[in-house]
């Protein structure tokens, strides 16, 4: 009889657990439901809005003509061919909809999730930042290596690429720095590899001096042997 009586209070008590843990749930639920259908119709609202600003933003840099600027100087290439109206109403739209969701975040009841999307709300921005620092750095880079090209100089081409490339790279250390990444190792590689390219440039013109001019030379120094 005293073990049928253990038995029912063990399995009375695990029904209790399992009662409060639903209940737990359940009023959790309560509390978190309402929370969680605020922040989604804030969110809406937000992408509708991000929508309508991205629109507009279209639409006022086609009617100040900088996409036709920038297509007629053959720019958009630099950026793999997106239009630079496209690319700021992009920008534009998820700026707007960060904005939102960082007011959304405050009507969760999620304290993890919530951390995660303020960590986000706080890194997109500086993300966004980026993009459109290496836009406008790689349409500089296009527009220098087009006015080199433009010259008479004979090495025209390979002179304008690696113009384009080592702006690029510029570009992209100082975005990756905009955004939080150590990029140290980054530029002291650039200054080796500018030093080292420098170093080839001053022999290769040394010695294209001194073929162009050799004859002179050769009778500069008989004049400096006779006077001795």
């Amino acid at each position: 009889m005293a073990a049928g009586e253990g038995a029912l209070d063990f399995f009375g008590l695990l029904g209790q657990g399992v009662y409060d843990s639903i209940n737990s749930l359940v009023q959790k639920g309560v509390e978190v439901v309402p929370g969680i259908a605020v922040a989604i119709i804030l969110l809406f609202i937000g992408y509708v809005v991000a929508l309508v600003l991205k629109r507009v933003v279209i639409e006022a840099i086609k009617y100040l003509k900088v996409d036709h600027f920038l297509e007629t100087h053959d720019l958009p290439q630099a950026i793999g061919g997106i239009s630079f109206s496209i690319l700021i109403g992009e920008l534009v739209k998820w700026y707007v909809v960060i904005l939102f969701l960082a007011q959304a975040v405050n009507f969760l009841s999620l304290n993890v999730l919530s951390e995660f999307i303020q960590v986000l709300v706080n890194e997109v921005p500086l993300v966004l930042g980026a993009v459109l620092l290496l836009a406008l750095g790689f349409y500089l880079a296009r527009y220098i290596r087009h006015m080199i090209n433009k010259t008479n100089y004979p090495k025209k081409d390979t002179l304008g690429v690696l113009a384009e490339v080592i702006l690029m790279y510029l570009i992209v250390v100082m975005a990756l720095t905009h955004i939080g990444f150590n990029t140290l190792i980054l530029i002291e590689a650039f200054r080796i590899a500018f030093t080292a390219l420098v170093i080839i440039v001053a022999v290769i013109f040394g010695i294209f001096f001194a073929l162009s001019f050799k004859k002179d030379i050769k009778n500069f120094v008989m004049e400096i042997r006779k006077g001795i």
